[in-house]
């Protein structure tokens, strides 16, 4: 007979109690614009005869969430479109475990044993791809999937169902006048259900000097909701704060600035505090994404935040990281060529070494791992290539690095949302031209107006975060030019010629970096985020 296992560490889950077993929630779970009860939420677990259909049921599903539905010796779990609230499972003789502790599930299946091939994907990305974590029996659930647990009779039977992907099919159609005024539909609606999460509490915006966080502070300004804190951070006076703090102005919005420096970083990176948080929040999956960590316990610790309050970060599902290439083959009726997919994720996903060691790590231990689910050797139609890409960035980077920041608030205390993974939100993006994907140009436009519309200020204030690289790279690309000719390489000369420039960034956050490991790391070709992967397992999983 079958022993199913299920486990919660977190107190944010809720337990119900169902007529024929127990289910748990975590989160919430909205259809039909109305945020359901527990009962009602774990309802829509139920398996159907046609699983066509209860797939199809599944991905209707609004909000951020995980559930969790057991009856008798059966079991189905879920996690939300973008893998918000993580759940890990693994098995051991007979016996499945569940739960949204990766640590816990590690001990219960007695595994010690590190995988090579996923730790190829840390060392290069940050975080392990496909299904697998940084331990062999460790698992994870990917966006929109689905476990399944049963009793064949003869063990257990375990399935894994895909109910929803973020898909791109690309239109023809060029009537932006009609996809912007459906666009600003769905963001109205993304924002009145953020209004009823909040429920009256405090909504504090991260606000960036990039567009997303704007485009959140514009809807909060425009329907007056009225307790909004702004925030921003990094070394003091810098680019992105200036325009953060021009747009929040502009918005009327209160404003608050935590300032961060190698010294503040130094005073926190060895504390038990914040091993503990990178070890949790990794899920033996990812490193912990630490930009907002610093500037939320600073901001608990001061008061500035009330406890529970609601943090509404910009992450968003639009990416502007599709290569330029695959828009000019689209224009001149041509293919991609093979290989050109593995290149184009290796630039974009899997550059944390930089180095002939980093490059031929990704072609031993991770491109055979990536053929298995991508169309690595294939020519393309720039489509289907811009599909495949795209595909990668939300099931990989945005669902286990980018969303899963969110365990910075969760660890102070507060609760979180994303309008902009909202089901309808993204569900506009799946089917846009190609056009709005370059550069983001539909989207920009919309922000910008939309930003101009309701606060009166007329000049774009543009991208900062964007500007600040761009100005760096400029810089860089003077040097390469006068040091060593047009071929020098921009990369290495960051290293050799400007390391104070090359190594530091808005947030300071070398500070973090015992000094001496850091030169040992960089040398070695490491970025930032390589450095940072790099001591994860150091302290956690090679000693």
């Amino acid at each position: 007979m079958s022993s199913i296992h299920c486990h919660f560490s977190s107190s944010r889950w809720q337990e119900c109690e169902l007529p024929d077993g127990r289910g748990h929630v975590c989160g919430s779970v909205w259809l039909d614009g109305q945020r359901l009860s527990p009962g009602s939420a774990l309802k829509q677990l139920e398996l159907a005869d046609d699983i066509g259909a209860w797939r199809q049921h599944m991905g209707e599903l609004n909000g951020f969430h995980a559930l969790v539905r057991r009856t008798g010796n059966g079991m189905v779990a879920a996690v939300d479109r973008v893998r918000s609230i993580p759940l890990f499972y693994g098995m051991r003789g007979n016996e499945c475990y569940l739960s949204d502790d990766a640590d816990w599930v590690r001990q219960r299946t007695d595994e010690t044993q590190v995988d090579d091939e996923a730790t190829a994907d840390f060392e290069l990305a940050g975080y392990v791809t496909g299904r697998d974590t940084l331990f062999r029996r460790v698992k994870q659930l990917r966006a929109g999937e689905a476990l399944i647990v049963g009793d064949s009779g003869q063990g257990l039977d375990l399935s894994l169902e895909r109910y929803y992907r973020f898909d791109y099919h690309a239109v023809a159609e060029r009537d932006d006048s009609r996809r912007l005024a459906r666009l600003e539909e769905v963001l109205d609606a993304a924002c009145d259900q953020l209004v009823k999460t909040a429920n009256g509490r405090q909504i504090v915006v991260p606000l960036s000097g990039g567009y997303d966080s704007r485009l959140i502070a514009t809807l909060l300004a425009r329907c007056q909701y009225p307790r909004v804190l702004t925030y921003a951070y990094g070394y003091r006076d810098n680019h992105e704060a200036k325009v953060s703090r021009e747009v929040a102005r502009a918005l009327g919005l209160p404003w608050t600035f935590i300032e961060y420096s190698q010294e503040a970083w130094s005073r926190v990176a060895d504390s038990k505090e914040y091993w503990r948080y990178q070890r949790w929040s990794s899920g033996w999956n990812g490193i912990a994404n630490m930009q907002d960590w610093l500037a939320v316990k600073l901001l608990t610790e001061q008061g500035k935040v009330e406890p529970g309050s609601l943090f509404v970060p910009g992450h968003c599902c639009v990416t502007g990281f599709v290569p330029p290439s695959v828009f000019e083959a689209k224009r001149a009726g041509q293919t991609m060529p093979p290989g050109e997919l593995a290149e184009a994720l290796r630039q974009r996903h899997f550059t944390l070494n930089a180095s002939d060691e980093g490059d031929a790590l990704f072609r031993e231990r991770v491109l055979p791992r990536l053929a298995l689910d991508y169309p690595l050797d294939e020519a393309l139609e720039p489509d289907e290539f811009i599909r495949q890409f795209v595909l990668f960035g939300w099931q990989e980077r945005q669902a286990k690095f980018i969303v899963n920041s969110v365990r910075s608030f969760e660890f102070f205390g507060h609760d979180w949302s994303m309008p902009l993974y909202d089901r309808d939100f993204m569900a506009f993006w799946q089917s846009v031209p190609n056009h709005w994907l370059e550069s983001r140009s539909g989207y920009v436009s919309f922000v910008e107006e939309l930003f101009a519309e309701v606060s009166g200020h007329q000049a774009p204030l543009g991208n900062a975060a964007q500007q600040s690289r761009q100005s760096l790279r400029a810089r860089l690309s003077r040097l390469a030019a006068f040091r060593r000719g047009p071929g020098a390489s921009v990369k290495r000369l960051a290293k050799r010629l400007m390391p104070g420039l090359a190594r530091g960034n808005t947030l300071a956050s070398t500070g973090r970096f015992p000094p001496e490991a850091l030169e040992r790391l960089r040398s070695q070709g490491y970025s930032h985020n390589g450095v940072a992967a790099q001591l994860f397992l150091e302290r956690f999983c090679r000693s």
